[in-house]
Parts: C-alpha cells; structure tokens; sequence
C-alpha cells in the first residue's frame, strides 16, 4: 500500500506543479481495465500420464490433473498531457493476475493474506505455464515462508513521448511496448485478453516522409535487455547495438491501405545469461555451464493490405548468430524461423468476421551440433488459442512462449447472434515441426492434435462483457508422445528412477472450461 501511496502523491505533485491549463491527467494510450478469470483445466499436463502412486511421490494428492483457480487483474494506463508536444505515459498493474486466495495450503491462507489482514501483495499466475518454476510467482503464499519478489503495485511501463520541434520527428524515451505486424515475436501485451509480452527498456527515434501518395517511416532503436547483477561486474549484461526499421504505408493502394516494411537487429549480445538446462530437466545436458549469447541477428517484415470487405496480412521474423557454451561455441542456425499468414473476410450483420491462419515455429533437433529452432517462438501474448498452445506446449517445454516447435492452420469466425450476444467457434490443426529429437528422448509423431473451441460474448453493460468460453484438444499422437517424454524426465529426475516415456499413458482429450469478465475502463472514462 505504501507503494500505491507513494505513486499517487507522486502524480499529484507532478500535477500540481503546472497550471490547470498546461497538463492534463487522463488515462489513455494504452487500454485500461479489470479483469477477473475462472478456470477448470483438465488432463494438460504430464501428472494425466501417471498413476497415483507416482503423482503421491512428485508431492501431488493424485494423477487426476484437474486445475481449477480465479485470477484478477486491474491495469490502468495513465498520460500525463503536458503539451501539445510532450506526454508521460504509464501502464501500472495494480493487481497482475492475483491468484485468489494465494497460492498456499496453509490453515485459511496462514499468516499475512486476506483472510487474516488487510490488502497485501498476493500470489500471481504469469499466464503461460500450468506447472513448473515459472508457472507463479509467490507473494505472501505460505509455501516457501518467504515474501518473494511479487509486486501488488507494478509499473509496467514508463516512457515520455516528445514530437521533437522544425518537424525534426518524434522520440520515445523509457520502458516501453516492442509491438510489430501480428505479434508473433514482438508483441507488447497490452491487450485486454493478453498475458506476459515484449516490453523494454529503449530509445526510440521515428521519422515520416510523404512518399508518392503514401508515407515512408524511418525508425531507430536502441535497447538495455538487462544491465546483470551489478553495474560494475555487469554479468548477465545484455544490449542492441541499435536496430532500424523501415515501413511504407498508402491509404489508397488499389482501393485499400498498404502497409509494407521490416526491421534489422544487426547485433544482439548478453553475457553469463543461463545456465544451459532451465527446471525441469527435460534434455540430456551438462548443468552448470555457463552461456554467453556472443552474436544473434534478428530481422522481421510484414505486409498488410485491408479493405473495407477483407484483410489479407503476413509476418515473418528470423535470426542467426553464436552461442558459447562454456568454451564451445554452438551455431544459432539461420532456419530459426517464424511466419505467419492470415486472410480475414468481413461479410457483414451478422458475421463480423470470417479468418484463416497459417503459421509455423522453427524447432531443434537435439541430435545436432547447431540450433536451428526454438531460440525465438511464438509470443505468450498473441492470443491463438485458450489451451494447447496457450497452455500445453510452453508447459512441456519450460518456454514462455505459445507456438513452440510447431506449425498449424486455424480458422475461425464471430458472428452476432443477438443485440448482447456474440459467438466466436475457431477449429486449430497442429503438428511437431521438428520430430526428430525435440526433447531429448528420441523422435515423436508429427501430428499433435485438434483443437476445437467456442467463446460466447455476453455484453452485459456498454464497456462490461462477460465470456464464456469452452475448448478441447484431441490429443494425437505427437501431443502424447511429448507427455511421455515429460513424464519420464520428471518423475526420474525427482525419484531417481529409470522410466522410460513408453511407460506411461496420457489421455486421450484435454479440455477446459472458462468464464472472464472484461471491464473496460477507458469506455467510462469518455462519456
């Protein structure tokens, strides 16, 4: 609460020390809203694969792999206006997907939550991963005893936007959205539906010409990844060397709007950033080595043309470089490829929208020297799905990502059923990229499985909508054989036993069942 305090007083001053007609405070920019989530999720991970007994050893009640939480989340996106020329923007959680209740089995919560005490800061589910290190982040829960490092008041982003004067172009100063064309790699996460995202500490400069009927952008930046754990040893130090884009857009190209462009990151570098196997172990590799990202180049384009009755709009982001693993330098191969393709048809009341997708993820083949995937994926915050590669896939591979390894095609549609009433079916196909070697325990099936989904959108006031939302993977063969593989890692790796993934069994179907309420602040704000 001091926090909350101490930001609010901050702004006040900041308020109070110019005239009424010199700054304005508003919320803007950004989206602003509440958001609470209720979620039953079954048979999505490995414990669907074993046997109670062996769930009782890894510390879990039984192998049913039922979850079931709420989460809520308040993000408010205040601007400061402090002229035509300069404005503060922010983005604050000031609730970040808390868990309800806490994450903790002690007696009603234990000490220091809210059954016992007032607001404090509260367990939070990060919104990829369903197990693992990285599934919550631990605040006042009583499982370890400590308060970890969770934040019940986060400011998200911080930057300062300034149109520099003689229409010299225009800066943007501080923490700050990576956002590009779809959102499969640079995907800031501010979307109401949205977790996690791309957010950076950066300098950006942009500056517009006209060009034959259109305009052409030129855009600078320069990034700090993380500064390492000291500013004098700076290990773990990571930087860009500067990166440029350069983007082409014509609002009257054959009777739509045409955008073309793309970017170059010529130099990536972090030193001392990872050990080489993150928990759970889920490869046969030497722990305790240290890694240096010694080079990585990463470039993107996209091309978006939109009419009044359709969309059609592609994206595709790539890298190559060198890794050193502990002395040994490793090849980031240049097939680590994203892309992904989407038609969009807009038929009118009431289908809004008919939309086909088609996109692939680059895996690694264990069995190589070089790394020709899965050093870029899919971002957790472009919204594809509810449960297998929102959910499944990141939580076999410990990766915060969604498309992982993986290519699929999806079609979907919302059609308006009635004045408050809306309905979103989507059909997803997806298969293994790489299936050779992907996890370390040998080749697993190519075809992963269907999932089929709808969400009912009730709109209850104008800016307040309620979803209902329904999903199900038909697991195939691939999907299973990664959960054997898992399951093997783990429960060998925790009990010191010899399965091999052949031993165990996973289900058939996983499904997940879903309720979230969306208030959307900003649609109050402006009557």
């Amino acid at each position: 609460m001091r926090k909350i305090k101490f930001f609010t007083l901050s702004i006040l001053v900041v308020c109070l020390t110019f005239p009424c007609y010199a700054a304005e405070l508003t919320l803007g920019g950004f989206p602003s809203f509440m958001r609470t989530r209720v979620r039953f999720i079954k048979n999505a991970t490995f414990i669907s694969a074993i046997d109670d007994a062996t769930a009782q050893a890894l510390g879990f009640s039984d192998a049913d792999d039922n979850i079931s939480f709420a989460d809520t989340r308040l993000r408010l996106t205040p601007q400061l206006v402090l002229s035509d020329s300069v404005t503060i923007r922010a983005q604050v959680d000031v609730f970040d997907n808390v868990i309800w209740g806490g994450a903790t089995s002690a007696l009603l919560g234990g000490r220091s939550t809210l059954v016992n005490s007032s607001i404090t800061t509260g367990d939070r589910f990060r919104g990829a991963l369903l197990i693992g290190t990285n599934a919550i982040d631990r605040g006042i829960g009583e499982s370890f005893g400590v308060d970890d490092d969770v934040q019940f008041f986060n400011v998200r982003m911080l930057h300062a936007d300034i149109v520099l004067p003689a229409n010299l172009g225009f800066v943007r100063i501080g923490r700050q959205p990576f956002d590009w064309g779809l959102g499969i790699l640079a995907n800031g996460g501010w979307d109401p539906l949205s977790d996690l995202g791309f957010v950076l500490d950066r300098f950006l400069y942009l500056k517009s010409w006209p060009l034959s009927g259109g305009t052409f952008t030129f855009v600078f930046v320069t990034d700090r990844f993380t500064q390492g754990n000291s500013v004098v040893t700076a290990n773990g130090d990571g930087w860009d060397g500067g990166a440029f884009a350069l983007i082409y857009n014509h609002p009257q190209a054959l009777g739509g709007n045409l955008t073309i462009g793309g970017y170059l990151f010529p130099y990536i570098h972090q030193d001392h950033f990872a050990v080489p196997c993150p928990n759970p172990d889920l490869s046969a590799c030497t722990r305790g080595v240290d890694l240096d990202l010694n080079r990585f180049t990463l470039y993107a384009g996209v091309i978006d043309y939109k009419t009044d009755l359709f969309r059609l709009v592609g994206e595709v982001q790539g890298g190559w470089g060198e890794l050193d693993f502990g002395g040994t330098e490793v090849d980031i191969d240049p097939s680590n490829l994203l892309f992904a393709v989407r038609g969009e048809v807009y038929p009118g009341f009431p289908v809004k929208l008919v939309a086909a997708e088609f996109g692939w993820a680059g895996g690694d083949d264990l069995n190589t020297p070089e790394l020709e995937g899965n050093v870029i994926v899919f971002n957790p915050a472009y919204n594809i799905d509810y449960l297998l590669f929102k959910h499944m896939i990141p939580t076999i591979y410990q990766i915060e990502g969604s498309v992982i390894n993986a290519f699929y095609a999806r079609a979907w549609a919302t059609v308006k059923l009635l004045d408050y009433l809306s309905f979103t079916p989507q059909v997803l196909v997806a298969w293994n990229q790489d299936n050779d070697n992907p996890l370390g325990f040998g080749p697993v099936d190519r075809y992963l499985g269907t999932e089929i989904e709808g969400t009912f959108t009730i709109n209850l006031l104008p800016g307040v909508n309620f979803d209902i939302i329904g999903g199900a993977v038909i697991n195939g063969d691939g999907v299973k054989d990664l959960l054997r593989q898992q399951a093997a890692a783990q429960v060998n790796n925790a009990l010191n036993t010899n399965f091999v993934p052949g031993d165990f069994d996973p289900e058939d179907v996983s499904w997940t069942a879903q309720g979230r309420l969306l208030v959307y602040i900003d649609q109050f704000l402006k009557k």
